[in-house]
C-alpha cells in the first residue's frame, strides 16, 4: 500500500539525484572555502601594522566591514607595540607634525596630520587617538595613524584657556569593561575655593556632563592607566601628599598616598611604565648638586604599595631650562625621556651606567612627547566603540 505521498506522485518515492546532490556538496564546500579564506585573511590582518590596515579599508567593502569591526579592531590593538610620540607645531608651514620613535636607535617616521595646526597641542594619547586642544579651550580627537579627526562639544569652562592652564587640561581615557573612551575635563572651582570641578564626555556622547569635584588644585594634565585617571594636586600653591583618582566606569573620586622618599622637596611627576602607573621622583638642586631620578611603580592588585624599579643620574644641564622629566617609556629595552624642549635622552637599564644619554640630534621644534600605540580605532561620526 503506497503512502499519501506517494500516491500524490503516482505512487512513485522521488529520490534525489545525484546531481543535487553534488550540487549541494560543492556549495558546502565552496562555503568551508571562503570560511577558510575569511579566517586566514583576518590572520594575516592581525598581523599588519595600523598603518598598513588604514590603507587596506579602501580596497573594497568586505575589507572595510572586517577591519572595523569591533572585535578585530580591540584584538589588533591588543597586539600593538607602545611607542613614543613626538608631537610638534611646525609654524613656519602652519601644520602639526606626529612623528613616532621607531627603535632604540633613535631612527622615527612620520605619521599624518590632515588639518592646519592651530597652534594644537596634545593634552595625552590613548589607544592611538591624541587629545588635542588650542588656546580657545576646543577639544578635538585625532587617530594620526587613519588621519580621521572628531571635534567635541566645547567644555562648559574654557575661560583664560591656555596650554599651561590648569582651566584647560583635559586626559582621555578608556574604559574596559565598557568599552566607552571619555574625556575628562578639569576646571576651578568658586573663586576663593580649593576644589576643582570635574566634567566628563563620553565619546559618541551629546554633552559634558557635571561628575562632582576634588579636593586641591590638579597640576598636570592627569595620567590614564588601565580605565582610572590619576591628578597629582596641590593646596594654595603647595604641593600635596596624595593622588587623587578618577574611576571612569563609576566616575567616582578616590584619594592614595604618596609613598615616602627621601626629600619631600623632590619634584614629582606621573607617567606609565609597562601598563602600570608610575611616579617620577627627582631628588637635588639646581646649584651643581647632583641630581637624581628614581621611578616607582604602583602595585597593579592593592593599588597602595610601591616598588622602586630603577635610579638614575641627570646630566647637569642649563639651570634656567631645567625642568622635570615627562612621559618616560620603556620601549626596545631602554628608557626614553624628554629634558630639554628640543632634546630626547634614554636610560639602558642592562648598562653599568645610571646616566641618561643624548638619543636623538636636537630638533627643529619643541616638542612633546607621548606615550603611544598605532591603532584603528575609527573616528567616524556614525561609528563609535561601545
Amino acid at each position: 500500500m503506497s503512502s499519501p505521498s506517494e500516491a500524490l506522485m503516482g505512487g512513485k518515492t522521488k529520490v534525489p539525484s545525484k546531481k543535487m546532490g553534488g550540487k549541494k556538496k560543492a556549495r558546502a564546500t565552496e562555503e568551508d572555502a571562503r570560511q577558510l579564506c575569511s579566517d586566514a585573511l583576518t590572520e594575516v590582518f592581525h598581523r599588519l601594522p595600523a598603518r598598513t590596515l588604514a590603507s587596506c579599508r579602501t580596497v573594497c567593502k568586505s575589507w572595510m566591514s572586517l577591519l572595523s569591526d569591533l572585535h578585530f579592531v580591540h584584538e589588533h590593538l591588543k597586539r600593538g607595540q607602545q611607542k613614543l610620540l613626538l608631537f610638534t607645531n611646525d609654524r613656519a608651514s602652519d601644520r602639526s607634525l606626529a612623528t613616532v620613535l621607531a627603535d632604540a636607535n633613535g631612527h622615527m617616521y612620520q605619521l599624518s596630520r590632515p588639518a592646519a595646526s592651530r597652534s594644537l597641542f596634545v593634552h595625552n594619547s590613548c589607544n592611538g587617538l591624541l587629545c588635542l586642544g588650542d588656546s580657545r579651550g576646543a577639544v578635538e580627537l585625532l587617530n594620526p595613524t587613519t588621519g580621521e579627526s572628531l571635534a567635541l562639544p566645547t567644555p562648559d569652562y574654557t575661560a583664560g584657556s591656555s596650554q599651561f592652564s590648569s582651566c584647560n587640561w583635559h586626559s582621555l581615557g578608556f574604559c574596559p569593561s565598557t568599552r566607552e573612551h571619555k574625556v575628562a575635563h578639569f576646571y576651578p572651582g568658586d573663586l576663593g575655593s580649593v576644589k576643582a570641578c570635574c566634567e566628563v564626555f563620553t565619546i559618541g556622547g551629546r554633552a559634558w556632563r557635571q561628575v562632582g569635584s576634588l579636593d586641591g588644585t590638579p597640576i598636570d594634565r592627569g595620567m590614564h592607566v588601565n580605565g582610572t585617571v590619576y591628578y597629582l594636586t596641590m593646596f594654595r600653591y603647595v604641593a600635596s601628599s596624595r593622588i587623587n583618582c578618577l574611576d571612569l566606569e563609576s566616575e567616582k573620586f578616590d584619594v592614595m598616598r604618596l609613598p615616602l622618599r627621601k626629600t619631600y622637596g623632590g619634584h614629582c611627576s606621573l607617567s606609565e611604565l609597562e601598563g602600570r602607573l608610575c611616579l617620577l621622583v627627582v631628588d637635588g638642586t639646581l646649584d651643581g648638586l647632583p641630581r637624581t631620578m628614581d621611578i616607582l611603580m604602583l602595585d597593579n592588585d592593592d593599588k597602595k604599595s610601591w616598588t622602586h624599579r630603577y635610579h638614575i643620574s641627570l646630566p647637569l644641564l642649563m639651570q634656567s631650562c631645567y625642568f622635570t622629566p615627562k612621559n618616560a617609556l620603556f620601549h626596545d629595552g631602554k628608557i626614553w625621556v624628554q629634558l630639554f624642549a628640543k632634546s630626547l635622552y634614554c636610560y639602558d637599564p642592562n648598562s653599568n651606567s645610571e646616566e641618561l644619554e643624548i638619543a636623538c640630534p636636537e630638533s627643529e621644534f619643541p616638542f612633546s612627547t607621548h606615550t603611544f600605540v598605532e591603532s584603528i580605532v575609527p573616528l567616524r561620526h556614525h561609528y563609535f566603540i561601545k
